[in-house]
């Protein structure tokens, strides 16, 4: 009788982490237009950051780079059908975003998970799959420290086309560096409403960005 070996998966990226991302909803808005009168956000928009609603999208991992199919970090790319890419939906013909009003949290750094499993006959890369949800943001979004965030968040792993149970979703960071913005498109521009990295806060011309909401 052949003993299983166990096989580790260690992988460690920068960055990682965590982002959530949503369109606002139109009291939302109403609280977006009030705290930029006031140049101050309100308890309702902070509290997005916790998606404490659940109508946000949001995930958590190291990550990758590639699209589906690809070689990741340990095995091949494929996009998590359960949730739906980080970003705005995309217009009939591809080349814009839809309009509307949106909040994104980046939450990244360092990040590491690992974890062991036991493959039949050995472990072999080709039946190893990085399941991701793809960020897809406008360029004009950046992270405070990691710019325009391009790649992919490993939400899980599959191998042999079967869920690895032996990952349980820990992310071991090295401290969070922390980017909650909102933006509003209107014909294929995006403009930055309310950007806040680590504490320092930034907004936008009110009078300009009213007209627009």
């Amino acid at each position: 009788m052949t003993t299983k070996k166990s096989h580790t998966i260690y992988i460690k990226t920068e960055p990682g982490g965590h982002i959530l991302f949503g369109k606002l909803q139109p009291e939302e808005i109403k609280f977006l237009k009030d705290s930029i009168i006031k140049k101050e956000i309100s308890d309702d928009l902070n509290e997005l950051r916790f998606n404490s609603k659940g109508n946000l999208n949001e995930c958590d991992g190291v990550c990758n780079s590639g699209k589906e199919g690809d070689f990741g970090n340990e095995g091949k790319i494929i996009f998590d059908t359960s949730i739906p890419p980080l970003g705005p939906e995309s217009t009939s013909d591809g080349k814009d975003f839809v309009d509307g009003v949106y909040v994104v949290l980046m939450k990244l750094s360092k990040c590491s998970i690992q974890f062991e499993f036991k493959p039949e006959r050995g472990f072999d890369k080709n039946k190893f799959e990085e399941v991701s949800v793809p960020v897809k943001l406008p360029k004009e979004i950046v992270h405070g420290l990691y710019g325009h965030p391009d790649f992919n968040i490993i939400s899980g792993f599959q191998y042999n086309g079967e869920w690895l149970d032996e990952y349980d979703g820990e992310v071991i960071d090295r401290q969070y560096d922390v980017q909650f913005t909102f933006f509003v498109i209107k014909g294929g521009k995006t403009s930055i409403i309310y950007s806040n990295f680590n504490g320092e806060e930034s907004w936008a011309n009110p009078n300009e960005i009213i007209k627009m909401l």
